[in-house]
Order: C-alpha cells, then structure tokens, then sequence
C-alpha cells in the first residue's frame, strides 16, 4: 500500500510563487538589457520606457527605431490580452506552464537566430527578434500578474513595485517587503549579468533569458496541485459498494 503525497501547503505555494516572480524578474532584466543593446535601443519588457523613448523624436536613431518601438508596445499589449485569457486563474495551472514554455521557446528562438546570423542586419530582422523577445515578456508577465497580483509584485513594472512599497509603508499596511525588493534586486541584476556577458559575446546575451525562463516553468509545474491523488483516481476502477482496499486483496 503506498500513500499518496501530500498536498503542497498554503504556506510553501506561496513561497514559490514568490520564487518564480523573483526568477521572472531576472528574466526581464536580461533580455531588456540584450534587447536595448542589440536590438536598436528598444526595451521588450519594460513598456514605459518604449512610450518615453517613441517621444524623444531628437535621440539619435529615432527614426530606426520607432518601428521596433510600435511593435514592442502593439505586440506586448496583444500578447498579454491574449495571455490573461488563457490564463484565467490565480492560481498556477497547466497553463501557467504552457506560457511560461512558450516564453522560453520564443527566447531559444532568439538565441537561435542570433547564433546563426549574429547581429540583426535589416530593420525587418531587428523588428523580428523585437516581435520575439516581447512575446516572451508579455507572456511571463501575466504569469506574474496572476500569481502575484495581489502582493503589488509586478516582474517588468519597478514603479509600480516601489509605489506598492512606499504606499503600504505610509499607510502602515502589512506588507511582503522581501519579495518587492527580491523582485527589484533581481531585475537589476538581471540587466547587469547580461550587460557583462555581452562584453564577452553578444550571444551569451542571447542565450542568458532561456535559462530563468526554464527555472519559471519547472517551479511552476512543481507548484500546481493534482486534481485527483492517485488513491482517489485508482477507487474509480472498484466495484460499486467495494470497500476501498478490495482491488489490494
């Protein structure tokens, strides 16, 4: 007779999801640091900074990169509209995970490209990569509007962290300090891991997103409650009226 495992705990769900939020806000960090770097100088993450930057019509390059721009904002608005839908629990399902694989997907896509035409040559190409890379952060970032929307915790969004921070600190709220500012400390270094790999080849850039992106979808997986336990899922096969152990006799 063997017994079935135990159900994850209130307590350590929470824990993890707050792991995975962390692990996604790296994410962001490093592929908004590839994408500004290499790609025209537009960020796939973060959306204010695409909305300040379509306004700087003087910056050098402007008119390069304001395709790349339109299709960051065009592209993360759609994803994520689509994402939220599919997604439509707080808590972490099967779907969570097929986002978060999808985004990893979208991000060894990237990689891919770069390792066979390193450096993006044409503005269709940038535009390409830049439709890529946002697809996977729009998709990351529903994940984490469900699973943490009610912490103030967002994986792309600092303002909306530091505002969450300050506010429940005036007010005197409870609040989960360490996460906002796990989530804050990650996304930087995040940017600062892939603006130093860079130095040594553009494609470790490339190649850092894939790997928190994977991290996300495992702990997520490991995070979702079975349905059915396996003792519950073998009583469907008894008899009707046969007590429990029957089919062990």
């Amino acid at each position: 007779m063997t017994t079935p495992p135990a159900a994850m705990t209130p307590a350590r769900r929470s824990s993890r999801t707050a792991l995975v939020a962390v692990v996604l806000a790296f994410a962001a960090g490093a592929t908004d640091a590839f994408a500004f770097l290499q790609l025209s100088g537009v960020f796939t993450a973060n959306m204010t900074g695409n909305v300040v930057l379509s306004g700087l019509v003087d910056r050098p390059g402007y008119g390069s990169t304001i395709a790349g721009i339109i299709t960051a904002v065009v592209v993360f608005a759609a994803t994520l509209f689509l994402a939220l839908r599919f997604m439509s629990s707080d808590n972490p399902t099967e779907r969570t995970v097929i986002l978060l694989v999808l985004a990893a997907i979208a991000q060894a896509a990237i990689f891919g490209t770069w390792a066979v035409h390193p450096g993006a040559a044409s503005t269709v190409a940038v535009v390409a990569l830049i439709a890529l890379s946002t697809i996977a952060m729009a998709c990351q970032t529903a994940v984490a509007k469900r699973i943490e929307g009610a912490s103030g915790v967002t994986t792309t969004y600092v303002t909306g962290t530091i505002t969450s921070l300050m506010a429940d600190a005036a007010d005197r709220k409870p609040q989960p300090v360490g996460i906002r500012l796990a989530v804050i400390a990650a996304l930087l270094l995040g940017a600062l891991s892939g603006a130093v790999l860079m130095r040594a080849d553009t494609l470790y850039g490339a190649a850092l997103p894939i790997l928190p992106a994977i991290v996300a979808a495992v702990l997520t997986g490991r995070t979702i409650t079975p349905s059915r336990s396996p003792a519950r899922r073998g009583s469907q096969h008894l008899p009707a009226g046969a007590p429990n152990g029957a089919a062990r006799r």
